[in-house]
């Protein structure tokens, strides 16, 4: 009978102690989609790129380089940011940048 009462009691407990573990963490803020984060790129002397964005979202910058002399474009992604923190990245060759653009992350 005492180790069914210790039981019970344990069970109550642990219980107790999810639902304030719950309730507690509370939920988190949804980011805003990019097309409304009101996003900014800046063109880095037309071989770089960055972005940030001025509401909270998860963010990317994107650049669009191309290959000499063989001519053919191929894409470089800087690091995933948050918010105003900046998203940095480079073509590997001077003037190489043809496009430049924010995506989600």
């Amino acid at each position: 009978m005492l180790s069914a009462k210790r039981l019970a009691a344990g069970a109550v407990v642990a219980t107790a102690t999810a639902a304030t573990v719950l309730a507690g963490g509370g939920v988190a803020q949804a980011d805003v989609p990019v097309w409304q984060a009101n996003c900014h790129v800046y063109n880095v002397f037309n071989t770089g790129g960055m972005a940030n964005c001025e509401l909270p979202t998860w963010h990317q910058v994107k650049l669009t380089c191309v290959a000499w002399p063989v001519p053919f474009t191929y894409w470089k992604y800087g690091p995933v940011q948050y918010g105003q923190n900046q998203s940095w990245a480079s073509c590997d060759s001077f003037n190489a940048l043809v496009g430049i653009e924010v995506i989600q992350a």
